[in-house]
């Protein structure tokens, strides 16, 4: 006959044993391996767990597993809403399977991103998604010293081809945005992008790049402004682009929403029509985007599929070791959302001129 246990506040893994009439071993299985524990007697600790509302010590479990239950998110800007979407969908997934992540912002500084990945380091993350990387970046190389697995998305360094990632088609992206505009009468088309470092940026005016050869247009170097990733970044760069004197561009390709919302603000305080004078094209399809003031034309890269899946790769890798060692490579294809900020060419502004 089992004794009478002292009620206390806080229900330990031993009184979970207890009441279920199993080791305390079999308790921290059914918790942590599952698989491992027959069915009846995990159903049998299980139910005990839910009636006594169990809810396990973080600090002993990550001593007894080796994990801590946290997953490292690094982003260059929280403030841009492409972030803001795709990390709550990481943080989705990533609590459905109890996981907590931490959240670091670099402001796209590389010694940002150095700094974070070494205080994940020393926190003993379970492991890492990236999601600001520069092309030259090589101070998240130390993580597989450390064997903490870890996921690009969206950005990818230089050699992209050795590492796990999910990715927007980027260069297919910035080809359909410039298509687009050509299809409408377009020739005169300014690219207003990001950083330079950045894959993102690049492998989108290559698809820019792309779309004019094809049409026989040379490409312009008077029609390339590119700056930060932002709104900020779009205002500035394009109040440059709707002062030129000469052969003003009909059309812009923006290489992310921020910039082009940037840009149509410029374009209300010159007071440039859009689109009957200026065309403008983003890419993201952020919620503003789709807002009555604004709605911008864009590509679609379905940010929160972004997020989902890297949090669920993440997630396998760190329980798999197959999952780990097997590399995994995810492009996601991009879509043409047509709004109201571009519009076919009058030829009034001399655009095919």
């Amino acid at each position: 006959m089992k004794q009478l246990r002292i009620k206390k506040d806080r229900i330990t893994i031993n009184d979970i044993a207890w009441e279920a009439g199993v080791s305390k071993a079999t308790v921290s299985r059914v918790l942590n391996n599952p698989r491992k524990v027959a069915e009846e007697t995990r159903k049998k600790v299980l139910e005990v767990i839910q009636r006594r509302n169990y809810r396990p010590n973080p600090l002993a479990r990550a001593l007894t597993v080796r994990r801590t239950g946290i997953i490292g998110v690094i982003v260059s800007d929280i403030s841009n809403p492409f972030y803001a979407v795709m990390v709550r969908s990481i943080e989705e997934v990533c609590r459905a399977h109890a996981y907590h992540i931490f959240l670091c912002n670099t402001d796209g500084r590389e010694e940002e991103e150095e700094f974070y990945i070494d205080s994940l380091i020393e926190k003993r993350v379970d492991g890492i998604i990236l999601g600001s990387v520069h092309l030259e970046s090589t101070s998240f190389k130390k993580l597989k010293e450390v064997e903490i697995p870890f996921i690009f998305v969206s950005r990818l360094p230089q050699d992209r081809e050795e590492y796990d990632y999910v990715m927007i088609d980027n260069v297919l992206g910035g080809y359909m945005a410039t298509r687009y505009l050509l299809s409408l009468g377009h020739t005169r088309i300014a690219y207003l992008g990001g950083r330079w470092n950045t894959s993102s940026n690049l492998d989108r005016f290559e698809g820019y790049k792309k779309a004019l050869w094809e049409a026989g247009i040379e490409i312009q170097e008077e029609y390339i402004r590119c700056g930060e990733f932002s709104m900020e970044g779009g205002h500035r760069e394009g109040l440059g682009i709707i002062e030129s004197t000469e052969k003003r561009p009909t059309a812009v390709f923006c290489a992310n929403d921020a910039m082009a919302i940037g840009l149509l603000e410029a374009c209300r305080e010159r007071k440039v029509k859009v689109p009957e004078e200026l065309s403008v094209i983003g890419f993201d399809d952020i919620p503003l985007s789709a807002l009555g003031c604004i709605q911008l034309t864009t590509i679609s890269q379905s940010i929160a599929d972004l997020g989902a899946l890297s949090g669920k790769m993440i997630v396998d890798k760190i329980a798999d070791a197959e999952k780990r060692n097997a590399k995994q490579q995810v492009v996601f294809p991009p879509k043409l959302v047509v709004r109201r900020t571009c519009a076919r060419i009058s030829g009034k502004g001399g655009g095919n001129s």
